[in-house]
């Protein structure tokens, strides 16, 4: 069973990178790296381009965000040619789209219909935003405050924003379920998978 190291650039993004390796099958991660934003991986991309060829495959999971060409954002990061067992992999927009994208468990989790979530969450152009939305129309009073911000908040997001929607990864997201309604995590699971083959 291949070992793999996850670089990620956020806390929801680690849990994603986690869970999509244990459902197809991989269980020892050797190592978490991230610090919060894309700078830290940015910085890093030749030592986790060389980890990935001497060492131990790396699952990166960055956010487009609003830069327009995932192609071009590899090249700018790392100038040499990645390493086979690289997998550079880029959530359009935001790895909230790819959270939305298992519609049924997460329309579960925060008890709305299935027909109020996206069909096609790569692309919405704020999905940090759908997510908050969506939560707005929830019943449960507990699961509202913890994610979305207090009243008069600065913060974009609740305090338990990010141990909410970790949890519901974990415990409820689904990688080819979700993968059906976001092609850039399906091409992300294709690469995991073609590189277990």
């Amino acid at each position: 069973m291949t070992a793999f190291a996850i670089a990620t650039e956020d806390a929801l993004s680690e849990a994603v990178a986690e869970t999509l390796l244990h459902q197809v099958g991989i269980c020892d991660i050797q190592a978490c790296l991230r610090k919060e934003g894309f700078g830290y991986l940015r910085s890093r991309i030749a030592d986790f381009n060389r980890i990935a060829e001497k060492a131990t495959p790396v699952l990166l999971i960055t956010d487009l965000d609003q830069k327009h060409c995932p192609p071009g954002m590899i090249a700018d990061w790392l100038q040499a040619p990645p390493s086979p067992r690289l997998l550079f992999r880029i959530a359009v927009r935001e790895t909230e789209s790819w959270v939305l994208a298992d519609r049924i468990a997460f329309a579960r989790f925060i008890g709305v219909s299935v027909a109020a979530m996206p069909t096609t969450p790569d692309e919405l152009s704020d999905p940090k935003a759908a997510v908050l939305k969506l939560v707005r129309k929830s019943s449960n009073r507990e699961l509202k405050q913890d994610i979305l911000p207090p009243k008069g908040s600065t913060s974009p997001v609740g305090l338990g924003y990010n141990s909410r929607l970790r949890s519901f990864v974990h415990s409820h997201w689904r990688s080819d379920r979700a993968a059906k309604q976001s092609p850039s995590l399906a091409r992300a699971l294709m690469r995991v998978q073609a590189l277990l083959a």
